[in-house]
């Protein structure tokens, strides 16, 4: 198992948060830690997540 981290850089809306970990658990993923932050522009937010997975299931 291999620790892996995902950077995202997603609009900053309400409901985006939530969408985009629903398609993490409907694949069953365990998400170790989401962390997300509004970046310069305030219409955008990036978004970094960690999860364990193998190489045949990433």
């Amino acid at each position: 198992m291999k620790k892996r981290w995902i950077s995202l850089f997603v609009e900053n809306e309400v409901g985006v948060l939530a969408k985009i970990s629903g398609l993490f658990s409907g694949k069953s993923y365990n998400l170790q830690s989401l962390t997300v932050g509004e970046t310069e522009d305030p219409t955008m937010a990036r978004m970094t997540i960690g999860l364990t997975s193998d190489d045949i299931t990433f």
